[in-house]
């Protein structure tokens, strides 16, 4: 299959980035607010509006509910794109994994989701985001494969992603605080 980037395609990955942050970070803040908490959310951010989870396991599900969300929605994507052969769904499946893994690097510094899942859960730091963005990567590759995406394709894939990942991470910080 041919793949093409264009103008077209350079928007709907910045609308799957986007979006994939503001549904990863919503999953967050529902779960707390079902659990009867008042939550604050930004574009890469959500946390308690004052006070702390009790009982304890209320902020394992509070974390777990983002990447949950994004692992259900890159199975969904992966399969949307086999059954069609569209490749505007693709950047929501590529995103899903590059989210993932750049969350698994910045746990170096500070522990994101999977990183206090896998250490609350006796597995150390690294287990578990190793596990969710070799998953991922396994749909991606597959993925790649079956609609016939070269490296290149993935590469500009990955450029994309991470300039509007920047982008976000840019306004959320220095603009939305």
């Amino acid at each position: 299959m041919k793949s093409l980037i264009n103008i077209k395609y350079i928007l709907i990955t910045a609308v799957a980035v986007f979006l994939s942050f503001i549904f990863h970070e919503l999953a967050h803040y529902i779960t707390g607010e079902t659990l009867g908490y008042s939550m604050k959310m930004t574009l890469n951010s959500v946390s308690l509006v004052e006070g702390e989870y009790l009982p304890k396991w209320h902020s394992y599900l509070v974390s777990s509910a983002g990447p949950l969300f994004t692992i259900a929605s890159a199975f969904a994507f992966f399969y949307i794109l086999r059954k069609t052969g569209n490749m505007y769904w693709y950047p929501f499946l590529f995103f899903a994994f590059c989210f993932r893994l750049m969350a698994m690097i910045v746990s170096v510094f500070n522990p994101n989701d999977e990183a206090r899942i896998s250490y609350w859960l006796g597995l150390g730091y690294w287990i578990l985001p190793l596990m969710v963005c070799f998953t991922l990567l396994i749909l991606l590759i597959k993925a790649s494969k079956e609609q016939g995406y070269s490296l290149k394709f993935n590469l500009i894939n990955y450029l994309l992603a991470t300039i509007f990942t920047s982008a976000i991470i840019a306004t959320d910080q220095y603009l939305l605080k």
